[in-house]
C-alpha cells in the first residue's frame, strides 16, 4: 500500500474519532442558548460540522511541513470548504433577541470566506495561522456567562492534540471543558514563558484564564489568589507584570463587593452592569486600557444575562449600548467588530430616541478615530454612508 493511501486511512480514522467527540460536546456547545439547539436542529448540526472540521484542522496547523505537504491539500481544501460553507443557520429572531451570537456567526463567516479564498490563491503561512485562531470563535462565545456545565470528553481527544500547552488549554475552553482548561491555564500561568511566541502565549493565556474565572466561574477568590501569585513574580516581562497589578486592583475590589447575578431580575443585572462599567472606565488612563478590564468582563456577564431573561424588555436599549462600550474596550482581536455591531443594533432597534443618539454618538466616534491616522482622517465611502443613514434613524 502507497504510503498516501496510508496517510489517507490514518485521516479518515481520525475523522470519525472526531465525529464521535463532536456529537458529544455540541449539545452543550450554545451557552445559555441549549432550547435552540434543541429546537432549531440544523443549528447542531452546522455545529457537528464546524467542530469536526475545525478538529480535523488543527494537527495539520500546528505543522508548517503537514500544512504545506502538497499531499495534505485535498484533505485541508475539503475542510476549508465545510467551514466555509457553513451558511448562518441560526433563525434570523436570534439578532432581534441577543445579537451578540449573530454577529459572532457573521464575523465568523467573513473570516471563513477570506481564509478559502486565501488558501485557493495559494497563500499558506497566512491561512495557516488563520486557521490556528479558529478556537477563538468557540471561547469567546462559549465563555459569554456563567456555566456549571462541563463536557467530559471520554476519548481525551483535545488531551492528545499535538500542540503547546496554551494550545491545548485554548481547545479545552473551547469545548467547554472549563474545569480542565482552567487548570491547564493556571499551569501555563506558573510557568516561564520562552520565545516571543511564548510571551504572547502567556499574555494570552492570563487573558483566557480571566474569561474563565470571572464570566464562566464567577469565581473571585480565585481570580485574586492566582493574580497575587502572580503579581509576586518578576521573571515576567514587564508588559504582563503591568496587567496582573491593574488586574489585581480589579478582582480585589470585586472578592470585596461580589454580586450574585444568576437570580437578578433583568432591570437589577444592567443596572450592575452600568455600574462596573462606570468603575471600569475611571480605572482607564485611555479607551483600552487593560485595568478595567475584570469590571468590564462582569459587566457583559450581566448584561448578556439580561437579554436572555426578556430580550424584548425596555431595558434592551441601555443593554445594547453598555455592550458596545464593554467590547470596544475589551478588544477581542477575532471579533474587532462586535462592539460596533452592538451599536448598530441598538440605534435601528431605536430610531428616533435618546439611547439611539447615545450609541450613534458612541459608533461614530469609533469609526472616525479607527480611519484616523497621521495622514488625516480616510473613511472609506460605505461606510461614510452608513454613518449618514445610521444619524437619520437616530435623529
Amino acid at each position: 500500500m502507497e504510503r498516501k493511501d496510508r496517510d489517507l486511512m490514518k485521516t479518515n480514522a481520525l475523522r470519525l474519532k472526531i465525529s464521535l467527540f463532536t456529537l458529544v460536546f455540541t449539545s452543550l456547545c450554545l451557552p445559555g442558548s441549549r432550547a435552540l439547539a434543541e429546537q432549531r436542529p440544523e443549528v447542531d448540526s452546522a455545529m457537528k460540522k464546524f467542530f469536526t472540521a475545525m478538529l480535523n484542522l488543527q494537527p495539520f496547523a500546528q505543522s508548517e511541513e503537514k500544512f504545506r505537504d502538497p499531499a495534505n491539500r485535498e484533505v485541508i481544501s475539503q475542510d476549508l470548504a465545510t467551514l466555509a460553507g457553513l451558511k448562518h443557520v441560526f433563525p434570523k429572531k436570534m439578532a432581534k433577541e441577543e445579537p451578540g451570537i449573530a454577529a459572532i456567526a457573521g464575523i465568523y463567516a467573513e473570516s471563513m470566506q477570506d481564509i478559502a479564498d486565501r488558501f485557493k490563491a495559494g497563500n499558506l503561512d497566512y491561512v495557516r495561522h488563520r486557521v490556528r485562531t479558529l478556537p477563538e470563535f468557540c471561547l469567546s462565545c462559549h465563555t459569554r456567562v456563567q456555566s456549571d456545565r462541563d463536557f467530559l470528553d471520554v476519548e481525551d481527544r483535545v488531551d492528545q492534540f499535538q500542540g503547546t500547552p496554551f494550545q491545548k488549554a485554548e481547545l479545552l475552553a473551547a469545548t467547554r471543558q472549563f474545569d480542565k482548561a482552567t487548570t491547564a491555564l493556571l499551569a501555563v500561568l506558573d510557568g516561564k514563558p520562552k520565545g516571543e511566541m511564548g510571551f504572547l502565549e502567556y499574555t494570552r493565556a492570563l487573558r483566557y484564564f480571566l474569561y474563565l474565572t470571572v464570566r464562566v466561574k464567577a469565581d473571585p477568590e480565585l481570580t485574586v489568589r492566582t493574580l497575587d501569585r502572580l503579581s509576586k513574580r518578576r521573571d515576567l516581562p514587564e508588559y504582563d507584570q503591568r496587567l496582573v497589578a491593574g488586574y489585581l486592583k480589579d478582582a480585589d475590589f470585586w472578592r470585596k463587593h461580589p454580586t450574585a447575578g444568576r437570580d437578578l431580575s433583568g432591570e437589577v443585572l444592567v443596572k450592575r452592569a452600568k455600574e462596573l462599567v462606570e468603575r471600569a472606565n475611571s480605572l482607564q488612563l485611555f479607551a483600552t486600557d487593560e485595568s478595567g478590564d475584570i469590571s468590564y468582563l462582569r459587566a457583559t456577564g450581566y448584561l448578556h444575562q439580561a437579554l436572555d431573561h426578556d430580550p424584548t424588555a425596555k431595558y434592551r436599549g441601555e443593554a445594547l449600548y453598555l455592550l458596545g462600550i464593554t467590547y470596544h474596550s475589551l478588544e477581542e482581536p477575532v471579533l474587532w467588530q462586535l462592539d460596533t455591531m452592538y451599536l448598530q443594533a441598538c440605534v435601528r432597534e431605536n430610531p428616533h430616541t435618546p439611547i439611539a443618539r447615545d450609541c450613534y454618538g458612541k459608533y461614530a466616534s469609533i469609526i472616525y478615530f479607527g480611519y484616523t491616522g497621521s495622514a488625516g482622517t480616510d473613511i472609506p465611502e460605505d461606510e461614510l454612508k452608513k454613518l449618514g443613514n445610521l444619524r437619520q434613524i437616530s435623529q
